[in-house]
């Protein structure tokens, strides 16, 4: 690329300053000024290297491009030149040689090729695959599904767990709760019944004692028990020590009012709060009195 200055419009003064014997006349032909050598100078260099700029008034006038075959424009010589009318030094006065020069350097992009360079645009289709399509998007893919499927099948699991142990605790709960009710029912029940045994068996107290007695006219210790218990429909055998197989034992604490207070050869009826009615012994009938067995068995009757 070649950037042209004023050097020719300074050299065209000099020609119209030195001193000549030609005629002031000139023939015809086309008006020729200092730019008259920069059009020519412009086309002889875009033949050559398919580029020019061209700087005037401190601006970037305009870029020329021809290519290597375009003919060169019309050619003057030195003489015609030296009689060119003058112009006014507009470069010169506007623009030093530094500055055209950074014009040149920097504001036009130089490109150095060959006359018979050719020049090919390639043409075609992008393809462009999206992530998920690919190889890395899709095991990505695979492997979020199969996270979230562990983490779903753990949660379900874990809730199947807790709703599992929940239905046992809630099992265990109601059998706990319905085996204290039977429980306290039978409690009730049993208690019920034996003071109900404890009243019958007041009736009869002051009946003498007759030894193998099961009936009002006379007991024994065995037969009062097997008599208020048979009224109530409970059978209960006449013998002290067969008597010692039914029903079940509890504790002194928990005894209650009913329960047959058991020692080896006699049997009493409980009637609560440390007294029994009994048929003791010969001589001696029914009686209410206080305890006087030491660490008897304590058998309930149940219905």
């Amino acid at each position: 690329m070649t950037v042209l200055t004023d050097r020719t419009h300074d050299w065209a003064d000099d020609q119209a300053n030195r001193p000549s014997n030609r005629g002031r006349h000139r023939a015809d032909g086309p008006a020729l000024t200092p730019f008259t050598a920069l059009t020519q100078t412009a086309a002889e260099n875009a033949a050559r290297t398919g580029a020019i700029a061209v700087v005037t008034s401190g601006m970037l006038a305009s870029v020329f491009t021809q290519t290597a075959h375009t003919a060169p424009a019309e050619t003057h010589t030195q003489a015609a030149l030296a009689n060119a009318t003058p112009v006014s030094n507009t470069i010169s006065n506007t623009v030093d040689s530094t500055t055209r020069a950074g014009f040149a350097e920097n504001l036009v992009t130089k490109v150095k090729v060959t006359q018979d360079a050719d020049f090919y645009a390639e043409r075609g289709r992008v393809s462009v695959t999206p992530y998920a399509e690919t190889e890395e998007g899709i095991a990505e893919a695979k492997a979020k599904a199969e996270a979230e499927a562990r983490a779903k099948a753990e949660a379900e699991a874990k809730a199947k767990a807790e709703a599992e142990a929940e239905a046992e605790a809630a099992e265990a709960a109601a059998e706990a709760e319905a085996a204290a009710e039977a429980a306290a029912a039978a409690a009730s029940s049993s208690s019920g019944l034996g003071q109900q045994a404890v009243n019958l068996a007041l009736e009869y107290v002051g009946v003498p004692y007759v030894w193998g007695g099961a009936s009002p006219s006379g007991f024994d210790c065995s037969g009062l028990i097997q008599y208020v218990y048979g009224q109530l429909g409970i059978s209960v055998p006449h013998s002290s020590s067969a008597i010692s197989t039914i029903g079940y034992q509890v504790s002194a604490a928990a005894a209650q009012p009913g329960d047959i207070v058991w020692t080896p050869g006699h049997v009493a009826l409980y009637a609560g709060d440390g007294m029994v009615v009994e048929a003791q012994q010969q001589g001696t009938p029914v009686q209410y009195g206080e305890m006087w067995q030491n660490n008897p068995v304590f058998i309930r009757v149940t219905g």
